[in-house]
């Protein structure tokens, strides 16, 4: 109604990531991009789930992980899907179909899993990162796992 996308109540803008990522990798070399990118969305990634906890406080950790798959649907990053240890102390694997970048180097791999790592870095009290990222191109799914580290 207002010409706005909020998510979580934060306004933000659409923008081709893509290019983004591109422009970043030509302006600063892949891995100045990628350390920039992971900064900002490892960041966000916290500061999200700190505040979806903060409004839910007696939600369980599943139900705060689909509050934030659910938004990221809606900010058209893919589909998200994420598989986390009945422990919750070892890695949780991550796949994004339609993900909206397909390559899995630089700044491309941060704009869509360092945020991940931000947010279970808040929700489970140890920092993660990502690891074994791979885009499989038959099933267009983007994936990776997050350990621990």
């Amino acid at each position: 109604m207002k010409c706005e996308l909020r998510i979580f109540g934060q306004r933000h803008v659409a923008v081709d990531v893509q290019a983004l990522c591109d422009h970043l990798d030509m302006l600063v070399g892949t891995a100045v991009a990628e350390v920039i990118v992971n900064q900002h969305e490892f960041r966000l990634g916290k500061e999200d789930a700190a505040r979806i906890r903060q409004e839910r406080p007696q939600a369980s950790l599943r139900e705060l992980v689909d509050s934030l798959i659910r938004a990221e649907c809606l900010s058209g990053v893919g589909m998200v899907k994420v598989r986390i240890p009945e422990n919750s102390v070892g890695p949780v694997d991550l796949d994004i179909s339609n993900p909206c970048v397909k390559r899995t180097a630089g700044p491309y791999r941060s704009i869509v899993f360092s945020y991940w790592c931000g947010v279970f870095t808040c929700l489970l009290g140890k920092e993660f990162k990502a690891e074994y990222v791979a885009y499989d191109r038959d099933r267009d799914l983007l994936k990776c796992r997050m350990v621990p580290g």
